[in-house]
């Protein structure tokens, strides 16, 4: 057989095996993606999300609906396996209300995060995306802003009535505060002792609460922290106050 004829018969049956491959129909189905924050990115204090999908309705949790789901975004621990429920706390942030946007709080340092769509009630969808962040303070700018960060927390605490919600908002300031703490280098040295003993203890207080079984647990814990306020917290408090504009006594 002439050489020539084998090499274009070849060539045919791969043309005709891709054509049978590719009829133009688009087998991609849906998809979820951050829009922030991007990949690399590295942000001070609370870490803001924006989320997108295609080929998959955004809706309420509750009821479970074909082609429809809400957002998830995991922190550090994958995504999680098709049809498993994806838990819910500080580090599996939950989006139930249909939010395309929001905040999420961890401490300083590198970090994965699994976008996941989820069903009505709460079971993973295979339609993801991950982007990896660097959380930190990086000046006296962003120090001051998560200080400002942290009051606001405290703030909506106080005006919340249940327990359970009240633990996750102290829990993201707790995790704020961990980033302060790391980054006492952009406070005053005259003042910085005073002011990491301010953040410690603040940090105890707010891990007491966060890990506390029920609310008489958190009291339990908490009694024997108010006998023992730091000496240097009203200096502490006076140069937040001058320097960051935030009155943390407020």
């Amino acid at each position: 057989m002439n050489k020539h004829f084998v090499i274009v018969g070849i060539a045919l049956t791969i043309v005709g095996l891709g054509a049978c491959g590719s009829d133009g129909a688009d087998d991609s189905g849906p998809t979820a993606e951050f829009s922030e924050p991007a990949d690399g990115a590295t942000v001070a204090g609370g870490v803001p999300v924006e989320m997108v999908a295609q080929g998959i309705t955004i809706e309420e949790a509750g009821e479970v609906n074909d082609g429809a789901g809400h957002f998830h975004v995991i922190a550090d621990a994958g995504c999680v396996d098709v049809g498993e429920g994806i838990t819910k706390d500080g580090d599996h942030v939950h989006f139930g209300k249909a939010q395309m946007s929001g905040t999420i709080y961890l401490e300083p340092g590198s970090h994965d995060l699994c976008l996941q769509v989820g069903d009505g009630v709460h079971e993973a969808l295979d339609v993801t995306d991950t982007v990896t962040v660097e959380v930190g303070i990086g000046s006296r700018d962003e120090w001051c802003a998560v200080v400002g960060e942290v009051d606001g927390l405290f703030a909506a605490n106080d005006e919340e009535e249940e327990f359970a919600a009240q633990q996750g908002i102290v829990e993201n300031a707790r995790r704020l505060l961990t980033q302060l703490g790391a980054s006492t280098e952009f406070v005053d040295e005259s003042v910085r002792a005073d002011v990491e003993e301010t953040v410690a203890m603040t940090l105890e207080f707010s891990a007491a609460i966060a890990g506390a079984a029920d609310e008489a647990a958190a009291e339990a814990a908490l009694a024997p922290l108010y006998e023992s306020s730091p000496d240097g917290e009203e200096i502490a408090a006076a140069w937040i106050a001058d320097t960051c504009g935030v009155d943390i006594n407020d």
